[in-house]
């Protein structure tokens, strides 16, 4: 007896090892299109349902698994919340025609499957844990698998779905609809994948872009022609196909979650509904000019038929309400025959090539996946896009026609703006001549206008000239009155000494005539002084001819300080100021023309002993004590080069806020008539800005006015 029971026991474990060895030989002859092998369809499988914990162990014991392959599932294993849940095991080996041939696993289902090799996880199609994550298989790539020729292999497979009304179905398809579920590719499958993703996206960018275009085209001729009641039901048209191509190809530019999925395939078929009948609406305005009750009824049905039809698998209603649209539209389209010629048979095009175009791509999708799958872009692309570019010839033709009404009408326009042309032609040369005459004046007065603004900005001119001559009066009649003085002084003392000389002292002679050198050495030092400020002037001449030199920015200032200053004293005696320089010593010299940087400071510096005098002249002496300020400083810039500035200061009245925006304006003056042209501070500030600088004020009422010229780094020279 005991002998019996180890028999049948070890009769029971062979036979569940025999289970356990079954082995499925592939062969590259099983390659279907694309290089593909479909392993769902194979006899090995074996099945159980449920999670299962270490399911892919290749120890496990597979007694009690049952034989089934995946394209057997059916709605039976769902639990109470729709989940299918199980695992299925295969042993495969590779016979040597897949010798050399780099191998693959693609899947074309929804359904979360976690794929095992001889025990080992090698890839998750989605994610069967918790939460749940579908896999979204549109424009995959396959993954790569490491199988060896002639070597057995375990193949097992954690499969998780969840079937509900509005999943994909995929469980409720038919199984050859369920091949894909694991597919053996090899390269030819990716060199496919490659052009299919690239078609896609040519077919998805062409959709996009001619109905977005044709969707501004018509509502932009909506706009031209408000009258036109075909215009704007093509136009709503291209606006559902507008959306409709967004919906179909919404998929295709990202990958996007299975819940959006879902509404985008609800999307998809209604949106695929309406503009099916919206061709069909826009039939019948073109025969009839008109929109029937029926065929609003047709639109209700269609639309209710096409829920149960896509969403619950239940199509007859659909195919039935199908088959009563076209025969409703075919009643009518039999009834205008007659009635169509020339461009409303592009109407007739416009609704039979898409409609066409569903019916190819249903009998595919029903009779052959392979085809579906290789043109079902195309079909689409050609179903969204064709019946708007069917309705634009429409419109061209009737265009062609509108437009040979319009020439006949130009033709009878054209005789009697014949008959006007000669009186036109009159009053033409009549205006001409007016113009030419009003032209001559406009030149005059423009002409006269750059002559006084001339005489202005000379003016100006020679007001700092007169300015700047007064100060170097000043500056050269020092020296001379020295001078004038010790020839006098000398002239006695030679008087002096030939007396000396009569009486015969000689040492009285020499003691006034060492005082005599004295004095010629220092007429000869006045004298040099002198000779100073005229090649100074010269100089500064010379450099008005707009030649830029190397000028010490500091000396500048301190002269046309001290000629300022003097300049205003030699024309009014009362005038009275302090003037102080506070300036850089290490400030580097500048290219710049010397002469126009000096009128600018000259004009600043006027200004400001001009502003210090008005407001002493209103103040008491005690209270106020007017001073003008010129200070210099070097400064750099972020990458390190050096550049100055020049600051004119003043304590006087200031500028108020409502005209320092105006006082650069050419001829903008507050100064009293006569006392100044408004041409300074704009010559001033187009100087400036002539030497690549800026000129800015800051000023505050009834404390003082800083002016500022900066010059930039890059006409610094050290």
């Amino acid at each position: 007896m005991r002998k019996l029971f180890i028999l049948l026991l070890f009769i029971g474990y062979s036979a569940r090892n025999v289970a356990q060895t079954q082995v499925e030989v592939l062969s590259t002859k099983q390659f279907q299109s694309h290089q593909r092998l479909f392993l769902a369809p194979l006899e090995g499988w074996v099945f159980k349902a449920g999670p299962i914990e270490n399911g892919a162990d290749p120890n496990l014991g597979v007694a009690d698994w049952e034989k089934m392959n995946p394209t057997q599932l059916t709605t039976e294993l769902e639990d109470e919340n729709g989940r299918i849940e199980g695992w299925f095991r295969i042993n495969i080996k590779l016979d040597e025609s897949f010798k050399d041939i780099p191998l693959y696993l693609s899947r074309g289902l929804w359904a979360a499957t976690d794929v095992y090799l001889d025990g080992q996880l090698i890839h998750s199609f989605g994610d069967t844990g918790d939460p749940y994550q579908a896999f979204n298989p549109i424009l995959e790539y396959p993954v790569p698998v490491n199988l060896e020729v002639g070597k057995e292999h375990l193949l097992a497979i954690h499969f998780v779905d969840y079937e509900s009304t509005f999943t994909q179905r995929e469980i409720r398809l038919k199984p050859e609809n369920l091949q894909p579920f694991l597919n053996l590719t090899g390269p030819d499958y990716i060199t496919w994948v490659d052009r299919d993703y690239k078609h896609t996206h040519i077919y998805v960018t062409l959709c996009l872009g001619v109905s977005f275009l044709l969707f501004f085209l018509y509502w932009f001729l909506v706009y031209l022609n408000p009258d036109q009641t075909l215009f704007r039901i093509i136009a709503w048209y291209t606006t559902v196909v507008l959306i409709g191509a967004v919906v179909f190809f919404g998929n295709t530019f990202f990958e996007i979650s299975y819940g959006l999925e879902k509404i985008r395939f609800v999307l998809f078929i209604t949106f695929q509904a309406i503009m099916t009948l919206f061709g069909l609406f826009i039939l019948e305005w073109v025969l009839t000019e008109k929109i029937s009750k029926l065929s609003w009824a047709v639109l209700v049905m269609l639309l209710l038929m096409n829920i149960p039809a896509h969403i619950f698998s239940i199509s007859q209603p659909f195919a039935i309400a199908f088959v009563l649209m076209l025969f409703h539209f075919g009643r009518k389209l039999y009834a205008h025959r007659n009635e169509i010629k020339g461009a409303k048979w592009t109407i007739i095009a416009a609704v039979v090539v898409p409609t066409v175009a569903i019916i190819i791509q249903i009998i595919l999708h029903k009779y052959s996946l392979d085809l579906y799958n290789e043109y079902d872009k195309l079909i689409l692309s050609f179903h969204v896009f064709s019946p708007p570019l069917f309705y634009l010839a429409y419109i061209s033709v009737r265009f062609k026609e509108t437009l040979s009404a319009v020439r006949v009408e130009s033709q009878k326009l054209l005789e009697v703006t014949e008959e006007k042309r000669e009186l036109l032609a009159n009053q033409n040369l009549l205006l001409e001549a007016q113009v030419n005459e009003r032209t001559k004046e406009l030149k005059s007065s423009l002409e006269n206008l750059k002559s006084t603004q001339a005489q202005l900005i000379q003016s100006e001119k020679m007001a700092s000239l007169g300015e700047l001559t007064a100060g170097i009066a000043h500056e050269i009649q020092n020296p001379l009155n020295f001078v004038n003085n010790f020839s006098e002084v000398s002239g006695e003392l030679v008087d002096e000494m030939n007396e000396e000389l009569e009486k015969g002292d000689i040492e009285e002679a020499k003691a006034i005539g060492k005082d005599l050198k004295e004095n010629l050495s220092k007429i000869k030092h006045h004298g040099r002084r002198a000779d100073t400020i005229v090649k100074g002037m010269l100089e500064h001449s010379r450099a008005n001819k707009g030649e830029q030199t190397l000028t010490d920015i500091n000396a500048l200032a301190d002269e046309y300080l001290r000629l300022s200053y003097h300049g205003l004293r030699a024309k009014d005696k009362s005038f009275n100021a302090d003037f102080k320089l506070d300036l850089d010593p290490d400030l580097p010299k500048v290219n710049v023309v010397a002469s126009d940087i000096g009128r600018v400071l000259l004009n600043l510096i006027n200004n400001a002993f001009y502003a210090v005098d008005e407001k002493a002249k209103s103040t008491s002496q005690e209270e106020y004590k007017p001073e003008v300020i010129v200070k210099s400083t070097r400064t750099k810039s972020p990458s390190g080069d050096l550049g100055v500035e020049i600051f004119v200061q003043d304590n006087g009245n200031g500028i108020p806020e409502h005209i320092k925006e105006k006082i650069f304006q050419p001829f903008f003056t507050t100064k009293p008539t006569g006392s100044g042209t408004g041409l300074g501070l704009s010559l001033s500030y187009d100087i400036v800005k002539a030497h690549g600088g800026n000129l800015n004020v800051n000023s505050e009422p009834s404390v003082g006015t800083e002016f500022k010229i900066s010059l930039p780094t890059k006409i610094v020279q050290n």
